[in-house]
């Protein structure tokens, strides 16, 4: 006779490992009253940590100064505080190593699994959500991977973004080839089977192109680093000491796209530093970004994105002298173009490359840096449960799924009065910059604080 385990109970289930799963846990152990119980759902093997803060290297660091790395927007010194009860005092302008920020998610957790009496309940399922169903009671039922079920009021979905796939299909990618193929850098162990003298293709220029080129010179790589991706662009490189922010150079609603733009690189050129100009643009983006149409939205994803991410998204200044060493001494070599195939040559990848005249490159390995996916729904199997269930839709963008201003979920039907939510890149059709800390842990505390009140309303 099989015995069925009885499902889970939760007030709020926070579905997802990564750094929103628990900037949103932490938030709602503080706003809910003391009776409640909050379930985190997600592997703990990558608890706390996700993609971004699983690095073990030194030499991989945080894009963004220690000081504006707090989980809590009203606690701006929490993590640098953090790093001096661990033995790094000072440390609110550095660039510090990712793993001493996984650690100090990790500690925050168990922190919180410890405290009683007048907190919110907090338990962690070491499982992942699979798929979901509505009940008539208008809280929804998870089925886990570990066969057990989960009852909740309300639910959010942090499932971030996943590793986007080489630009090509399937089909394009034969049997012989796959041995040499990295689909996802950041989770195999892929450096020793790379001759320390050979040849490797990056596929891709961004962020995750730079901490393969930095693990590649600790590992003592003496090879060639070829690197391609449709404009050879380079994050740009944050200063050893920022300058402050300087006030908005945009207002929301001022015109089209194309004009925007020009204003930006205007004020960019009469800047100091170009940077404060960018970052001074935090407070209005996501503003900006909401009062534009979707055809104008459309034509940004189109004709800016590229370049706008560079500037936004940059490297820590040790990262940035690292990459141009690698580039003046000629073993990175980047090329401007767009990966057309691969083939087995018998003893090396070739792969083609679509530029102006041609290009083919023989690699011993072929690496896929093109960074995140877009969180489509097709991003994971749980995604694709709920919006065949109706129960999310894809944003018009193709950017996540689709959210009211309060990070509430639409269904496919167009209800946003649902208990569910979501944030981080979910979220990013309606937000658009929704990707890095400041921003995420702002829209923590605003989606804790809305379930909160919801719950307390009854």
């Amino acid at each position: 006779m099989t015995i069925r385990t009885p499902a889970r109970q939760a007030d709020v289930a926070v579905i997802g490992s990564g750094f929103s799963a628990v900037a949103l846990s932490l938030n709602l152990v503080d706003v809910l009253p003391a009776t409640a119980r909050v379930c985190l759902v997600g592997l703990a093997s990558k608890r706390g940590r996700g993609v971004a803060y699983s690095a073990k290297a030194d030499c991989l660091v945080l894009n963004v100064p220690a000081g504006r790395m707090s989980l809590f927007a009203d606690r701006p010194n929490h993590f640098v505080d953090w790093l001096a009860e661990n033995g790094k005092s000072g440390a609110g302008g550095e660039f510090v190593p990712r793993q001493f920020y996984g650690r100090y998610l990790g500690d925050n957790l168990e922190a919180a699994l410890k405290r009683t009496a007048n907190r919110a309940a907090l338990t962690l399922v070491d499982a992942e959500a699979c798929s979901a169903e509505a009940m008539q009671s208008g809280g929804l039922m998870f089925q886990l991977s570990d066969e057990t079920q989960l009852v909740t009021d309300f639910a959010a979905l942090c499932t971030g973004a996943g590793t986007a796939r080489l630009p090509l299909r399937a089909d394009e990618i034969t049997a012989d080839i796959q041995p040499f193929i990295v689909h996802d850098p950041s989770s195999e162990d892929w450096l020793e089977r790379l001759p320390s003298e050979g040849d490797v293709l990056l596929v891709g220029t961004g962020l995750t192109m730079v901490d393969q080129c930095l693990l590649l010179k600790r590992q003592g790589f003496r090879g060639t680093i070829h690197a391609v991706s449709r404009h050879a662009l380079l994050p740009q490189a944050h200063l050893a000491h920022r300058a402050d922010p300087m006030p908005p150079a945009l207002t929301p609603g001022q015109g089209e796209v194309s004009e925007m733009l020009a204003i930006l690189r205007v004020e960019a050129d009469l800047a100091a530093d170009w940077r404060a100009v960018m970052d001074g643009l935090r407070l209005t983006t996501q503003e900006i970004w909401g009062r534009w149409s979707p055809a104008q939205q459309g034509r940004f994803l189109r004709h800016a994105a590229t370049f706008w991410n560079v500037h936004r998204h940059r490297m820590a200044p040790t990262a940035a002298a690292e990459i141009e060493a690698l580039r003046r001494s000629g073993q990175l070599r980047c090329y401007k173009g767009r990966l057309e195939a691969l083939r087995w040559t018998g003893r090396r990848v070739e792969a083609q490359i679509k530029t102006s005249d041609g290009l083919a490159i023989s690699a011993d390995l072929v690496v896929n840096c093109t960074g995140f996916d877009r969180c489509t729904v097709k991003a994971s199997p749980l995604l694709t449960n709920l919006a065949d269930r109706g129960l999310v839709r894809p944003h018009s963008t193709g950017l996540g799924i689709d959210v009211d201003e309060s990070s509430a979920v639409f269904t496919g039907g167009g209800n946003n009065k649902t208990r569910l939510y979501a944030i981080g890149p979910l979220t990013a059709g309606r937000h658009w910059e929704i990707t890095a800390v400041p921003d995420i842990r702002v829209q923590a505390r605003s989606v804790a604080e809305n379930i909160g009140a919801r719950i307390s309303a009854g």
